[in-house]
């Protein structure tokens, strides 16, 4: 299959270069020559159309390869192509890393564009919203304290500053270009280790002997559709920035309200526990003063019937 490079230097302060594929030309308006994609001037292209076109291409790549797939009738040989596929996808996985790193550059770049250091107010904000997207992507959002969520919920996304801007731009790119082909590269490389599973036990009967010029095939697709996708990035990127962040703003203040209210709820139960045991305490003080009034008053009786009898003695006396 062949081999993408992207040239990525200038994404930071540097306008005079952009994203590049191999064979490059020069580039007019933002368009492909010659097989180089520029991202200076980007279209106005939404995700839509970017899913769109890597639909197509799938499609279209996918047909290609079921096409020379039934060309061949020796498994053992589609066991051999999709052996060598996956070494492909080896390759094409540590080249996507190896890519990202100049993002990665990019990033730290911009800190030092913008006098960010890892300690500062900005940054651990921009970190923050980063956890919190996370978090809120993998539906865990409520795994963030209290205080980190009333945070988020508190943030105004038109206010983040322009080094928070290009930074989770950056990241949505990085997402977008190399973190879900990644992706999807693993997925077709398990899956290729699958069908060799089935060609072994004998569940496969239709050969694949002509899988890699098929793949070529499917690659020439892709890269034709990679040229159109490329210059959709940064717009795509730079549109969705607001729009996440303010869904994850809502998001974040409705997981803070529940928490409050949780609070609450345990603040009141705590509270009623507490009155409990005072009207305990209360009802074994009144035992205790029910006993001593019993004892007060068998004493009072006990010595009023010593001075009855005191108060016969005398009257008899009198009486002799």
């Amino acid at each position: 299959m062949g081999t993408v490079t992207i040239n990525l230097a200038g994404l930071v302060g540097n306008t005079g270069s952009g994203i590049m594929a191999a064979g490059a030309g020069k580039e007019k308006d933002g368009q492909v020559k010659n097989g180089s994609i520029f991202a200076g001037n980007i279209n106005n292209i939404s995700n839509d159309r970017i899913e769109q076109k890597r639909a197509s291409a799938r499609k279209q790549a996918t047909k290609a390869i079921m096409d020379q797939f039934h060309t061949d009738n020796e498994v053992t040989d589609t066991m051999k192509e999709l052996r060598g596929r996956n070494m492909e996808i080896d390759q094409e996985i540590a080249e996507l890393r190896e890519q990202r790193k100049v993002f990665e550059e990019d990033q730290e770049a911009l800190k030092d564009k913008y006098g960010i250091t890892s300690d500062s107010e900005e940054q651990k904000e921009l970190d923050l919203i980063r956890k919190a997207k996370s978090a809120f992507n993998n539906g865990r959002l409520g795994d963030l304290t209290k205080e980190e969520l009333e945070q988020v919920a508190n943030m105004d996304p038109s206010k983040l500053s322009e080094y928070q801007q290009r930074s989770l731009q950056l990241d949505s790119i990085m997402s977008t270009m190399f973190d879900a082909p990644i992706a999807e590269l693993e997925k077709e490389k398990v899956a290729n280790g699958s069908v060799v599973g089935s060609l072994k036990q004998g569940l496969l009967k239709t050969s694949y002997k002509g899988i890699s010029k098929a793949y070529k095939a499917a690659d020439t697709i892709m890269e034709a559709a990679s040229k159109e996708i490329m210059g959709m990035m940064w717009d795509d990127a730079k549109k969705h920035v607001d729009e996440k962040m303010q869904e994850l703003v809502e998001a974040a203040k409705e997981k803070a309200e529940e928490k409050e209210e949780e609070e609450k709820k345990l603040e009141a139960a705590k509270e009623e526990k507490e009155e409990q045991k005072e009207l305990t305490e209360q009802i074994q003080e009144s035992t205790a003063d029910q006993e001593q009034l019993q004892g007060e008053i068998d004493k009072i009786l006990k010595d009023a019937e010593l001075l009855e009898e005191d108060l016969k003695g005398l009257v008899v006396d009198g009486m002799v």
